[in-house]
């Protein structure tokens, strides 16, 4: 009989083979974690609750090399230290891009005038939406304006040219927080882009004197009047929906797609579509590259002399550098950009560049010029689709070709290949999609099937012509038949969007589910070796708890100040404000309710006074907006929510949100646990940071 000590060493002496096995086969992709560490180091910079240090980010990077150099010696320990580093530097891009960018933020509302340089213009429902560089907003000091001010002007007015100066009398507020304790911080996305100002027009404009605006401003308001004029040019050609979409897809103008038009396209699950990405900035590129490549081969001097390839590609580069221009550089354009510019540069220098590592560099390329691009639900869905679709084709039996294969086998295969992509690529955005938006399209494999190969060989190489024949005048010649393929992707889309079930509704999930589905993708992705399928288990259990949304939404919302109230009992939710209101949509989407779900319902009964809604198992919610009620609210209300101050003698309410809570805390949430209520404030969610500025409050405001 063996000594036990017998059995350890060998099992030890297995483990270490074992070892050494994977890192003989996974050395390659080690380095592909990197990316996945420096992201996950900018997560950790936005979930803190306060600003650290200007010095913590340096800090934890000398710390981190300093264990890289102890540990250098011992591969797995050097890997995780190397992880660490990347983590380090992650956090510290973060913390610098957020000193970069900071700008003051206006401390309280004011009407006033703003004068300014126009640098974009977008057209909305409501009017003209535009982004200005502030020049002087009423009294305010040179040290308080705010860099930018995105204000909604009014829609009888004509659209001002970028780059124009204007002067806008109007109502201005602080950027607006977030609707509820864990929804979307819009404070943070206008922080970055240094927009310290909302609001809106008052009366109609007046322009100043002409002139462009210096540095940076100049640059994007020249771009915008060019992107103007194009769009312009092309809704001329093509009218009504056509035109809206070929102006989204050729230089990213999506102001003019109707509602209705945009809604079944998301319900049917090809809005992707709209978003210049991977496949416009590839077929463009590959259009340029294939023409240029033609034309000179065609020469036979140029094709025995020239580097007919490379000049191709540099052809290619500079086309699709002017496309990721028009297009105004969103995430998805910007990461397809990347990737696209590292492949022709790959032809330049004549190195196979399609791999897993050609994603690695883009998306450490983006995290470290824009780390907040992390957080936005574009450049997680544009990632997510193409590490999976790269991994699923780095497996080779899904793309081996046989020479003798006949046209109808290869006619099966490409079909085949598109349904596989069509599939892997909605199944590797479902979780993010679910979690951002809260509803997923079931029938985006079937629509994709139709809609992606609509695009690729018909819609987007006649853009491709017109943008080139728009310098002659002959655009006209290119977007007729381009109209004919957006015909059939509006009918594909209206089609599928009117199915039974087309999109199913969830409620909003926490940040940890959505986190678990995407390092058990990068999982099974990023590796190579067996162990890989060790990602599928927590994978499916992340993807089913989003789906079957378990968590139990709050019974009461309350809106920043107390504006609105809303309360929800089973898959109803009514609140003070109606159907309408920005409010009230962002809490029907988070509570998993489709657009027309709960309209049947109760309603709150509203008066000057205040409003009332009784709510079996929560009791009598009163809104008291008055002092002359506010004495008969304190004795029939179980949950008073008022801006007005409350007498120490108002003890029958079991809840009070007073003016205090009300006045610093944000959006509120309310659980009721046990018949008690568990209230969260949207301070304490989203901590004390530089876009979480506080907000002054006026005793005097209106409702």
């Amino acid at each position: 009989m063996r000594d036990w000590t017998d059995g350890a060493f060998e099992l030890v002496s297995k483990v270490g083979a074992g070892l050494t096995r994977f890192q003989q086969v996974e050395r390659e992709r080690a380095g592909l974690w990197l990316p996945v560490a420096f992201g996950a180091g900018i997560v950790g910079y936005f979930g803190l609750r306060s600003e650290p240090a200007p010095w913590n980010g340096i800090a934890m990077i000398g710390v981190a090399a300093l264990v890289l150099l102890m540990l250098r010696k011992s591969s797995v320990p050097a890997f995780a230290a190397i992880l660490l580093l990347g983590a380090s530097a992650g956090f510290t891009a973060a913390q610098f891009r957020t000193s970069q960018v900071a700008a003051p933020v206006l401390a309280r509302g004011m009407t006033g005038v703003l004068e300014g340089v126009v640098i974009t213009v977008r057209m909305t429902p409501r009017g003209f939406r535009t982004i200005l560089k502030v020049e002087r907003l009423g009294r305010l000091p040179t040290a308080q304006l705010p860099a930018r001010a995105r204000v909604l002007l009014l829609k009888r007015d004509d659209a001002p040219a970028a780059g124009s100066r204007i002067s806008i009398f109007g109502r201005f507020q602080p950027p607006p927080p977030p609707v509820s304790p864990y929804a979307y911080d819009f404070r943070r996305a206008l922080f970055f882009e240094r927009i310290g100002a909302v609001g809106f027009a008052l009366a109609p404009v007046t322009a100043r004197a002409t002139g462009e605006a210096a540095g940076e401003g100049r640059w994007a308001s020249a771009l915008a009047r060019l992107r103007q004029e194009l769009s312009s040019r092309i809704r001329a050609v093509l009218t009504g929906d056509r035109g809206a979409l070929a102006a989204a897809l050729l230089v990213g103008d999506r102001d003019w797609i109707s509602e209705d038009a945009e809604t079944a396209m998301r319900d049917a699950g090809i809005a992707h579509l709209l978003a210049i990405s991977g496949l416009h900035m590839g077929l463009v590129a590959g259009c340029v590259f294939g023409f240029v490549r033609l034309l000179l081969s065609l020469h036979p001097r140029s094709a025995l002399t020239w580097p007919v390839r490379q000049s191709a590609a540099v052809a290619a580069i500079l086309f699709a550098t002017l496309y990721l221009l028009l297009s105004g550089a969103s995430v998805p354009t910007l990461r397809a950009y990347v990737m696209t510019l590292i492949v022709l540069l790959g032809h330049l220098l004549g190195r196979k560049a399609i791999s897993m590592r050609l994603i690695a560099a883009a998306a450490l390329a983006i995290m470290a010029v824009r780390p907040e691009y992390v957080l936005s639900a574009s450049f997680q869905l544009s990632f997510a689709a193409v590490t999976c679709l790269v991994a699923v084709y780095e497996a080779g039996y899904w793309t081996s070709r046989r020479r003798r294969d006949g046209w109808m086998h290869r006619v099966l295969r490409h079909v085949f290949l598109l349904a596989l992509s069509s599939l892997v690529a909605s199944l590797a955005t479902l979780p993010v999609a679910l979690y951002h938006f809260q509803k997923a399209a079931l029938y985006g494999v079937a629509s994709n099937l139709l809609a992606v190969p609509a695009a690729g060989i018909w819609i987007m190489p006649w853009g491709v012509s017109a943008l080139v024949l728009m310098p002659l005048g002959l655009e006209m010649l290119a977007l007729v038949p381009m109209g004919w393929g957006l015909d059939l992707l509006l009918v594909l889309a209206q089609e599928i969007r009117g199915w039974p079930h087309a999109t199913h509704n969830v409620s909003a999930a926490p940040g940890w589910a959505v986190g678990m589905a995407v390092l058990s993708a990068l999982w099974l992705c990023l590796w190579r070796s067996g162990w890989r399928f060790l990602g599928a288990v927590p994978l499916l259990c992340a993807v089913f708890l989003l789906l079957l949304s378990p968590w139990r939404p709050p019974e009461i919302l309350i809106s920043d100040r107390g504006r609105v109230v809303g309360v929800q009992t089973g898959r109803e939710l009514v609140t003070s404000s109606g159907w309408s209101g920005f409010e009230a949509m962002v809490w029907r989407r988070r509570a998993g309710l489709g657009e027309d779900e709960d309209r049947a319902g109760h309603r709150f009964e509203c008066d000057p006074l205040g409003c009332v809604y009784r709510a079996e198992g929560l009791g009598t919610i009163v809104r008291s907006s008055s002092a002359q009620s506010l004495w008969e609210d304190c004795g029939r209300a179980d949950i008073l929510v008022t801006r007005i101050h409350v007498p120490k003698g108002c003890t029958a309410p079991r809840l009070i949100l007073g003016p205090r809570e009300l006045r610093t805390g944000g959006a509120i949430a309310v659980w009721m646990k046990d018949g008690q209520p568990e209230v969260v404030h949207s301070r304490n969610v989203h901590g004390d940071r530089p876009w979480t500025a506080r907000v002054r409050f006026r005793k005097n405001e209106k409702d």
